[in-house]
């Protein structure tokens, strides 16, 4: 008669389930390779040869007792993946297996290339004027994802007070291409995309005191070192933002290595710009997307888009970084992207620390993050309402992932709200509930529709304004504690107010407009926003405004029934990184002053008496340093220099420096503060 280990073992074996990979054989006996039975302490004479081989018996079969029991646990109810229902309803699957993974990979990959094949049998059929195809049928709706040189320490102990990166939530750093110590000025080199550039921050006397190559400095080898990557394979390690932390730099830059781009975070020591040093770098799979510093933990994600047979996200320390274990990949439901999402928290101090990773199969636009949770959303295109000539409209959606970041990393709610988001600003957590702000588009009238949304912890919509400015979409958005004010345009730039004090029934207060429209919206005090944006114009040969330059406008919210503006400033024919990049706005909080990139270029305009252009060749950079005082925008000093056009800058003590780039590269220039 077979014992209860045999009975098992039989069942087990003529299941036809395959036992997870964490729980096969081989594994198993590394488990237990070298694995002692612990003695009794009054009972310390070395054991005999026959009696370890009875023990080892006995732990073996106590193991295979374990697995066969988790196994036979996990292929309960089918597939062995497990759902993890949330309060929203919606659900998220959560994988035991990378076969269950691989299949799930190849499934949709499958489903996207029947897709493809009607959508071009369709492109053919329109081109030849005929119905050579019949629709699918059963078939679903595809879901388009958005896509896609002086010695000593490092400025950390510098006395000189200097700027830091503009960031949307207090103590929770952001990356950016250019960060300074007060001593040093670190920049990444869009140009020479594997370098960042160091300047010494000397005023007059600045000048490049190191430069670190990022593909050189973790090269394993010489001759690895001397491999020249770009004009090998036509690309290198491109690196995309920095931070920099006491005497760390941390430097995030993407590569690829057999058709795959991988994530990469490098640690340089530079408390001695002449010699820094490589401390750490981990990798993971995947394009980077964005990232969040919260004291010494870099939380980073990445899209990753499997290669061939390279399915498997990784994530780790080395060459070859550990896969991503299997119990931490997940699917969202109804999920038909067939990329992964790739979440890393890294410890940038500690280099004996774990990096925890977890990754989930669909896309990802941007991230907003406090210091408890973060917010990974996507936008999700469905063209359900499409009709077979391609005219009709689009259902856009929002797909919001939170995961909480007190204790490692855990996905605990996801929800999906209609619109899409314009960008990080759009979104904010107070009082544990998100608010979010979105516009819907329709084609096929041309007419677009806006939103906000309050969820809850759980991520349940508990209220909502919806439809407000028809035919206009979001361009900015800030939340000032129970206050949104969002600008929307299509001709005009209104203001709208909306009040959130009570998330249940949140209401539209007041809105006021005003020409061109904003792109950033900075709160001066509880009273007063700075709106920074884009001057518009009507011209002779169009119907439609035409961007014209760069406006600054201040809003007094004091009443909140009855915004109104208090001035404006506009500057035709200029522009700047801050119209569409946050982190180009420079404050000084001694000051109490901004400074800002502004270069002017005019080609020339149209003479409607002459009917015909007049052609300019009228053009050079600078920057604009400006104080919003009594309610007035007030001009301090507007910088003209030489050469075309101001990237960046930051101010160090009474300095403001410049980058921008020559038939050398990059360099950077200087101007006192007036």
């Amino acid at each position: 008669m077979k014992n209860d280990l045999d009975f098992i073992r039989d069942k087990i074996e003529n299941s036809g389930v395959r036992a997870p990979e964490d729980m096969n054989e081989q594994y198993v006996a590394k488990m237990t390779e070298n694995v002692a039975p612990k003695l009794d302490a009054a009972k310390q004479e070395k054991p005999k040869r026959k009696g370890w081989k009875i023990a080892l018996s006995a732990t073996a079969a106590v193991l295979v007792a374990v697995i066969a029991l988790t196994i036979i646990l996990r292929v309960v109810g089918g597939s062995g993946v497990r759902n993890i229902t949330f309060p929203s309803g919606l659900a998220l699957k959560q994988f035991s297996s990378y076969d269950q993974i691989r299949d799930e990979v190849s499934r949709l990959r499958k489903a996207q290339e029947k897709g493809d094949f009607w959508d071009n049998l369709k492109g053919i059929s329109r081109a030849l004027g005929n119905d050579l195809y019949m629709e699918e049928s059963g078939s679903s709706s595809k879901d388009y994802a958005a896509s896609d040189s002086a010695t000593g320490s490092s400025g950390a102990a510098s006395s000189q007070s200097h700027s830091e990166t503009y960031e949307q939530v207090s103590g929770v750093n952001e990356a950016d291409i250019i960060k300074t110590d007060g001593k040093y000025i670190y920049c990444v080199d869009s140009y020479n995309m594997g370098e960042i550039v160091i300047f010494s921050a000397q005023g007059k006397d600045s000048r490049r005191v190191a430069t670190i190559d990022v593909a050189k400095q973790s090269a394993a080898t010489e001759d690895e070192a001397d491999f020249d990557y770009f004009s090998y394979y036509g690309y290198g390690p491109n690196v995309d933002e920095i931070y920099l932390k006491d005497d760390r730099l941390i430097v995030l830059s993407v590569d690829r290595e057999d058709s795959c781009e991988h994530t990469t975070v490098q640690v340089y020591d530079v408390s001695d710009i002449n010699n820094i040093a490589l401390l750490d770098s981990m990798s993971q799979s995947g394009n980077y997307s964005s990232s969040r510093m919260i004291g010494d933990t870099l939380y980073t994600v990445s899209s990753y888009y499997p290669y061939e047979n390279k399915v498997m996200p990784v994530c780790g320390r080395g060459e070859q970084p550990d896969g991503i274990p299997a119990e931490c990949i997940y699917t969202l439901a109804g999920n038909d992207t067939d990329s992964f999402l790739v979440l890393s928290a890294y410890d940038t101090l500690d280099f004996t620390a774990q990096t925890e990773s977890k990754s989930i199969l669909g896309g990802v636009d941007d991230i907003y993050c406090n210091e408890n949770h973060m917010y990974i959303y996507s936008t999700v295109w469905d063209d359900a309402n499409r009709a077979d000539d391609w005219s009709g409209s689009y259902n856009v959606s929002t797909q919001i992932l939170k995961v909480d970041l007190t204790d490692g990393l855990s996905f605990t709610a996801y929800a999906s709200v209609k619109g899409q988001v314009d960008d990080q600003y759009a979104l904010d957590e107070y009082d544990g509930n998100l608010r979010i702000a979105t516009t819907t588009y329709d084609y096929l009238d041309g007419n677009d529709s806006n939103h906000l949304f309050v969820l809850d912890d759980s991520l349940n919509v508990i209220g909502s304004v919806n439809g407000f400015a028809e035919n206009e979409s979001i361009k900015a958005v800030q939340y000032m504690g129970d206050t949104a004010y969002v600008i929307t345009y299509e001709q005009t730039d209104p203001l709208f107010v909306i009040d959130l004090s009570a998330p249940t029934a949140p209401a539209i207060l007041g809105e006021v407009k005003i020409s061109g429209f904003s792109t950033m919206l900075v709160p001066i005090d509880e009273n007063t926003l700075l709106g920074i944006g884009y001057h518009t114009e009507d011209e002779d040969y169009t119907t439609l405004e035409v961007q014209e330059g760069l406006k600054l406008a201040l809003f007094d919210v004091s009443d909140k029934a009855n915004p109104k503006v208090l001035d404006s400033k506009s500057y035709l024919y200029c522009d700047s990184e801050v119209q569409y990049n946050p982190k180009a706005l420079v404050y000084n909080p001694d000051r109490n002053d901004f400074i800002i990139p502004l270069n002017y270029s005019n080609w020339g305009h149209y003479d409607s008496a002459k009917q015909e252009y007049v052609y300019v060749d009228d053009y050079y950079g600078g920057v604009l340093n400006f104080r919003v005082d009594g309610g007035k925008l007030n001009e301090i000093s507007r910088y003209k220099t030489d050469y075309d056009a101001v990237d960046r800058c930051v101010y160090v003590g009474d300095t403001i420096y410049m980058t921008h780039y020559e038939d050398d590269g990059l360099e950077i220039d200087s101007v006192k503060y007036k």
